[in-house]
């Protein structure tokens, strides 16, 4: 049971990740954005190619957070900033921009996976009956350093400040002076970053190709209605859960039907808590 926990909340800091960055530009923007599994894909490129150029791994992983960053914020300026008044048009923007994305890599890189070294492949840490790999380890690490350094960006800062006034109400907070489209673009760099984090992550575990986050945004996007629309510590807290029950129902009943968990879980949240765990209360999801 403390190993199947275990690899649960290894689960749930990479569901969190993603997650937190999909609310993140749902709160600000009102836009489901698909195209974050891509910017995913074409950052674990990134992150790879570095590496693979004799790069330490440290300044790979940083390339390919910037890399997130910078594309994220590109998808914004070229596409989304031009849909933000017409919500209805945003799903298929983001699905557009998803396959643009996707079929990059898969014409620069090919379809194959590829695997990506660390410098902890080998390492594995025991406590008792529990073991746990150097790169879920360094996963759980990351995620907690990235979901508190945005937690203090949020909290502590007058940009963060001004991003959960445009969460909150839109109209109010362009009235007060708050400058709109500085925010979404502040929206889309902090939630590409957070992509580059799940992208540097997510690779090492698995492979690295051009369909690798799909799975996990389908699972982000459950965590994002399981915490409640907009609600940046709702989607860590949804995370973690939806981590765990994947994980117990993974290993106690079969893992052929792990992703079903999942959506099970949220067909019972829209049936009894429709606001999901922590409702923001803001005007736009209420």
């Amino acid at each position: 049971m403390s190993q199947v926990l275990v690899n649960g909340v290894f689960l749930g800091c990479l569901f969190a990740v993603v997650a937190v960055g999909l609310t993140l530009i749902y709160g600000v923007m009102a836009v489901p954005n698909f195209a974050h599994a891509g910017v995913i894909v074409v950052a674990a490129y990134a992150t790879l190619v570095v590496s693979d150029a004799g790069a330490p791994f440290g300044l790979a992983a940083a390339a390919g957070i910037v890399c997130g960053g910078v594309v994220s914020v590109l998808t914004e300026l070229l596409a989304y900033r031009w849909v933000v008044d017409t919500p209805a048009a945003a799903p298929a923007v983001a699905l557009g921009l998803l396959l643009i994305l996707q079929n990059v890599a898969l014409h620069g890189f090919g379809g194959e996976g590829r695997s990506m070294d660390t410098p902890y492949d080998t390492v594995l840490l025991t406590v008792g009956p529990v073991s746990l790999s150097g790169v879920k380890a360094a996963l759980v690490v990351l995620a907690a350093i990235s979901l508190t350094a945005l937690h203090l960006l949020l909290s502590r800062t007058s940009l963060g400040r001004a991003m959960r006034a445009v969460a909150q109400d839109r109209e109010a907070a362009a009235i007060l002076g708050v400058p709109l489209r500085r925010q979404y673009t502040l929206a889309f760099l902090v939630a590409g970053m957070l992509a580059g984090v799940a992208a540097v992550a997510y690779a090492p575990t698995f492979q690295v190709s051009p369909h690798m986050a799909d799975h996990i945004l389908l699972s982000a996007f459950v965590v994002v209605v399981l915490g409640g629309l907009g609600s940046v510590w709702g989607a860590v807290a949804g995370g973690l859960i939806l981590g765990v029950v994947e994980s117990l129902g993974s290993a106690y009943i079969s893992p052929a039907y792990q992703s079903a968990f999942g959506f099970l879980m949220l067909v019972i949240i829209l049936v009894f808590r429709p606001e999901g765990l922590r409702s923001t209360n803001a005007r736009r999801v209420a």
